[in-house]
């Protein structure tokens, strides 16, 4: 019973430590089909195709899509994944194969059911390779190859040489098939049970079941067989950089001379892998028996739990003696050690630990370690408690030790302990500071608290000299660059306080608010800052021309969980970072950086268009596809269909969750949207037009993709095409010119009925004018003047009247006759100078007259409307000059002025107002006279008519210097009279 004890205290106090790489398992819960892998292989665009015994499964990173019989495949277990010259998928299951065209699968089935080891296309055919022998696929049928026929050949692999052979691994070894002999040519030299071939340049890798891995020169016939520590291999994976392996036990990479195995002892979750792969990405995948497919994160993050012989997997503190062995400080489970020898060994409070919960140590150069916990300090030497005064004297909760010269700080929830030899000092004034890290710039102590960020000078005894403003109080982090740069990490953000006092804000993640919360930072010997959050940690690099390179380490890298610890945060002497996590402690090996984010762009393309936020038919459109294309790469819409949505993705397998993807909708705006992680981007309501959708991928190295696009045309409704609009143009020009010339009918209709109203009114006008100049008053007065002149036996003067009145009778009878009694300018002359004869003779010469005309007129061609001027003689007669004791005076003036002749009546006799104001006496003879108003009314309808500028200005009475009247005058402005 004793020796049991015994034995159980060793294994508990020595134990043999054992470091895990990482892997990330994508199980049914994932969306995988099922968790039994078969194959994996990976496409041109960049998806994972991965076969499982009960369904096919499209990865891109983030999401799987499966496909099953329902999807044309003929069978639901995938035993072979194959991509021809064509990049078309092949996929072989026991019932037959199956070729993807578009989203489905076209089936050839097989006569009887087979196992698929391999499918290879060889002279534009596909051969398959069963348990029975080896198929060609020709017409839409399969024929079996198989020269013997007691016992079926057992084909596992295929391999295509140039086009020229085919050669056939086997159980029974290795064969070439060339179609023009049909048969199989045995190789004795490769008699071996063959699982699987591969084909790298000149070199064939050849895996078997118990003879390890074989590499074959196909030019010199060497061969070379690797020494591995397993021998039953199920399958390879070759490139010219590594080679890939799989077997029940793990699996294996040979990179040059160097050789790794991946088993449960170093992380791999299932040691029984299937299958191997490795993607143009250069990440590992391998297809497990039960668990799932695994992505193999890499060798630069390492992870140590429970499993791997931890007291417990929170790790809150993290210390390196000068031997190289490391003190593990944790929450509730106490120290565990780790030492040179790769052993572990653990310390708690039945050991004499003050309390289990661990949060700092440090080392002096005797290769003492002083530990901080909840319960106070403990001096620890070779893994054991050493008693210590000095260290009974502090026993509060110490989060934190700091070391300056030969002075150790010691600080916590209530405050700071100095320790300097063998006095240990209480600094009461930091009681209230609730302190989370302490760090130093040489001589002074800067203090990181939940209340702030503070300064104690040596100078002053280490008492509170400052408090430096920082945007955030609470206070997590805190470290002292090379450059005496104070960095400062708060609940929320990242601050660099520089030398001359400014705050500088540092950005990790912009929209991730877990990346705030800063837990923990150290400066590496290299320089670089390494900061701890909730969301991974980061390393800060400092590039030429003062900028920075960030790498972000997450689970994608290897991290076991992305929750830090509080300063959980070292440097070993090796350069590695330590990192103590929610869920386990990482060990992060930066020299391997160039391989961990060695990212390539994002592979993008299009998933799909959806219309109204539904899938569709694309062919009811106008559509154009690239060649392999299922997504159009132009389409034509119509008006009512303008609710699009376009879906994309950018593989990066690397790390998926980094891309980001911006897009814009050219045509409605050049702009680019802002970086987002959503893979697909809605339109609305687009407006008839041409547009080009596009988009951009980019990646956590800020790699972009190439810009991809799909032009869409949204045509116009019927109403607004051009041949609607020109039609509809045309037949409003042609209403318009209906309606135009139909009111250009009506207006000329109107007009013509107003001028023959017009000329109706002035044909009567000039009856009133010709009835005015022979009114009965002028006739009688005439005849009277004949018989006076008759009576007085003046003979020659009664037959100078009598010839003059008979002209003048014969004129104004030969005027209306006239078209519009309209007369040439000499006849009117002629006319009113008999009239002013007559009238000259009937009053006893009571006035002289004269009639000027200017001789630039043409009296014989102007025609003017006849008697126009006779009312206004008549005038001047009648109320001008025959009220006068002396011979009054007529003057009549014709003559041009700007294409218009001018009339001018002139007397001498009384004047308006003069005649006006003494009608008390009438000439004998004398009427009432309504010429000049009828030949205003002609004049004003011959203007509408002819459309010239006839006017009458007057009669107005001409009056000199002193105001008196020298008489009466009436002007007559009128252009050339055409025919009517």
């Amino acid at each position: 019973m004793k020796k049991s004890l015994f034995l159980l205290s060793t294994l508990f106090f020595f134990t043999s430590y054992a470091q895990k790489y990482n892997f990330k398992n994508y199980t049914v819960e994932d969306g995988l089909a099922q968790s039994q892998v078969n194959d994996i292989n990976q496409d041109a665009k960049g998806y994972l195709w991965i076969g499982t015994e009960s369904g096919l499964s499209k990865f891109n990173g983030l999401n799987f899509v499966s496909y099953s019989m329902d999807n044309g495949l003929p069978d639901n277990k995938i035993e072979k994944i194959y991509f021809d010259d064509e990049n078309t998928l092949w996929v072989g299951t026991p019932k037959g194969l199956a070729r993807l065209e578009g989203t489905k699968f076209i089936p050839y089935y097989f006569d009887t059911p087979r196992r698929v080891n391999d499918i290879v296309e060889f002279q534009n055919k596909m051969f398959v390779a069963t348990n029975d022998g080896l198929l060609k696929l020709e017409n839409e049928n399969f024929t079996l190859i198989n020269p013997y026929l007691d016992e079926p050949l057992y084909v596992r692999a295929l391999v295509n040489l140039n086009d020229e052979e085919l050669i056939c691994g086997t159980k029974t070894g290795l064969f070439t098939y060339q179609t023009e002999y049909k048969m199989f040519i045995d190789s004795t030299y490769l008699k071996y049970n063959i699982s699987d071939l591969t084909l790298v340049d000149d070199f064939l890798f050849i895996s078997t079941y118990g003879d390890g891995l074989l590499r074959y020169c196909i030019s010199n016939q060497e061969l070379f067989k690797y020494e591995l520590k397993l021998s039953r291999i199920r399958s390879i994976y070759a490139d010219e950089n590594v080679i890939l392996c799989s077997t029940i036990n793990g699996a294996i990479e040979i990179v040059g001379e160097d050789v790794s195995y991946y088993n449960q002892g170093n992380g791999l979750i299932n040691e029984n892998l299937v299958c191997v792969f490795k993607d143009r990405e250069d990440n590992y995948w391998m297809g497990t028996d039960a668990n799932g497919l695994l992505k193999f994160l890499g060798k630069s993050i390492i992870s140590y739990s429970t499993k791997d012989g931890m007291s417990s997997n929170i790790v809150m503190s993290i210390n390196q003696l000068a031997d190289s062995s490391f003190i593990f400080g944790t929450y509730k489970e106490g120290i565990t050690f780790l030492n040179s020898s790769n052993e572990m060994t653990y310390l708690k409070e039945q050991n004499g630990l003050k309390d289990n919960t661990v949060w700092a140590s440090i080392s002096d150069s005797a290769d003492l370690r002083w530990v901080g916990s909840t319960g106070g300090v403990n001096l620890i030497s070779n893994g054991k408690i050493v008693n210590n005064q000095i260290a009974d004297q502090i026993k509060s909760k110490i989060k934190t030790i700091e070391k300056i010269d030969d002075k150790y700080f010691f600080a916590g929830s209530e405050g700071i302990y100095a320790m300097s030899g063998s006095e240990v000092l209480y600094l009461e004034h930091t009681a209230e500071l609730n302190i989370n890290d302490l760090t130093s710039n040489g001589t002074d102590l800067i203090v990181a608290s939940r209340t702030g960020l503070y300064v104690l000078s040596d100078a002053t005894n280490y008492a509170i000299s400052n408090q430096m403003a920082v945007p955030e109080p609470a206070v997590n982090a805190v470290c002292t660059d090379i450059g005496q740069n104070i960095w400062v990490g708060t609940e929320n953000g990242l601050f660099v306080l520089l030398k001359d006092g400014t705050i500088v804000p540092f950005e990790l993640e912009r929209d991730n608010f877990k990346s705030k919360t800063i837990l923990g930072i150290i400066q590496s010997k290299t320089g670089d800052m390494w900061v701890s959050t909730l969301s991974g940690v980061y390393q800060i690099s400092k590039k030429e021309g003062g900028s920075f390179n960030l790498n972000h380490y997450a689970t994608e890298e290897g991290l076991v969980n992305l929750e830090s610890n509080l300063n959980a945060l070292y440097e070993d002497h090796d350069y590695n970072i330590w990192l103590g996590t929610a869920n386990g402690l990482a060990k992060i090996n930066p020299s391997l950086n160039n391989i961990l984010f060695d990212f390539k762009a994002p592979e993008l393309h299009f998933t799909g268009i959806r219309l109204f936020m539904e899938e569709f038919d694309y062919n009811r459109f106008q559509v154009e596809y690239e060649a392999g294309s299922s997504i159009p790469n132009v389409i034509s819409l119509p008006y009512d269909q303008n609710h699009l949505t376009f879906d994309f993705i950018g593989i990066n397998l690397k790390n998926p969750e980094s891309v980001l993807y911006e897009y814009r909708l050219t045509g409605a705006s050049e702009n680019w949207s802002p970086l987002s992680n959503a893979t697909y981007a809605t339109y609305s309501d687009i407006a008839p037009g041409d547009y080009t959708f596009e988009v951009r991928a980019t990646n956590k190295s800020a790699l972009w993709s190439e810009t991809i696009g799909i032009q869409i045309n949204i045509r116009s409704p019927f109403w607004e095409t051009w041949w609607f609009i020109s039609l509809m143009i045309m037949i409003g020009s042609l209403i318009l010119i209906g309606l135009f010339q139909a009111r250009i009918r009506t207006i000329k209709q109107k007009q013509e009925n107003e001028k023959l109203s017009f000329k109706n009114r002035l044909l009567f006008l000039e009856q009133q004018s010709l009835n005015a100049s022979m009114n009965r008053h002028f006739i009688f007065n005439s005849l009277n003047s004949i018989q006076y002149f008759i009576n007085s036996s003046d003979k020659r003067s009664a037959n100078k009247y009598l010839s003059s009145f008979a002209k003048l009778i014969r004129k104004n009878l030969d005027s209306s006759t006239n078209d519009n009694f309209v007369v040439t300018l000499q006849e009117e002359i002629e006319r009113i100078s008999l009239y002013l004869t007559l009238e000259k003779m009937r009053f006893q010469e009571k006035f002289e007259y004269e009639i000027n005309v200017s001789s630039e007129l043409d009296t014989e061609s102007i025609e003017i409307p006849s008697m126009i001027l006779q009312p206004f003689v008549e005038n001047s007669i009648i109320h001008g000059v025959l009220g006068l004791e002396r011979v009054g005076h007529i003057e009549i003036k014709i003559y041009e002025e700007l294409d218009n002749v001018i009339f001018e009546v002139i007397d001498d006799g009384l004047g308006i107002d003069n005649t006006l104001n003494n009608k008390k006496e009438r000439p004998a003879g004398d009427h009432e006279s309504k010429g000049m108003e009828i030949t205003s009314r002609r004049i004003e309808l011959l203007r509408k008519i002819t459309g010239e500028n006839l006017m009458i200005i007057g009669p107005f009475q001409i009056n000199n210097e002193q105001g008196e009247c020298l008489g009466t005058k009436v002007i007559i402005k009128m252009g050339i009279i055409p025919e009517q």
